[in-house]
């Protein structure tokens, strides 16, 4: 999950999304899925901000890469919050 500043104009947040992208592929990973959900009021303020441009984006790859995504991320101004989470990977039951 990734919360963009309301106030992050299209290029800027695009900017954003393709550098997880390009961080992800150089890193021999994938962005499988990138859902935008658009700007959405917060559930509580955060540094005075009340809604965001919010979007799931669904990755595969390591946990190196991961650290470099989430370095970009902290240091990056338009980011209100970020939270990468590990999903289990189906596994099909044997019969």
């Amino acid at each position: 999950m990734l919360l963009l500043s309301p106030d992050a104009e299209a290029e800027r947040r695009t900017e954003i999304i393709e550098r997880i992208k390009k961080t992800a592929a150089e890193g021999e990973g994938s962005v499988d899925k990138i859902d935008e959900w658009g700007k959405k009021r917060l559930a509580y303020e955060i540094d005075h901000i009340r809604e965001a441009n919010y979007y799931v984006i669904t990755l595969t790859v390591t946990a190196a890469v991961l650290d470099e995504i989430t370095r970009i991320l902290k240091i990056n101004d338009q980011v209100i919050r970020f939270m990468p989470v590990a999903l289990k990977e189906k596994v099909a039951s044997e019969s």
